[in-house]
């Protein structure tokens, strides 16, 4: 323990965003059906890049749990 609070997170200072990239991306072909994408900027470039026929709400929901994802790795990284 550290102080009063836990010290089980203390090593997670040093990941990055692409340490859970693979994660991340398997989370959200699991949910969403999205696949082949070797990152997360890969798979907002081909959001983008859509045609709006193309678009659907689907896709936002998935970047909806993209963001959550994001925010997680946020918190987790500046130790909350």
């Amino acid at each position: 323990m550290l102080g009063s609070g836990c010290s089980c997170g203390v090593s997670f200072a040093n990941l990055r965003l692409a340490d859970f990239e693979p994660q991340i991306l398997g989370y959200l072909k699991t949910k969403h059906g999205v696949s082949g994408f070797s990152s997360v900027p890969d798979l907002l470039r081909s959001i983008v890049k859509q045609s709006e026929g193309e678009k659907h709400g689907g896709q936002l929901a998935l970047l909806a749990d993209l963001a959550r994802s994001l925010d997680s790795f946020d918190e987790l990284h500046r130790g909350r």
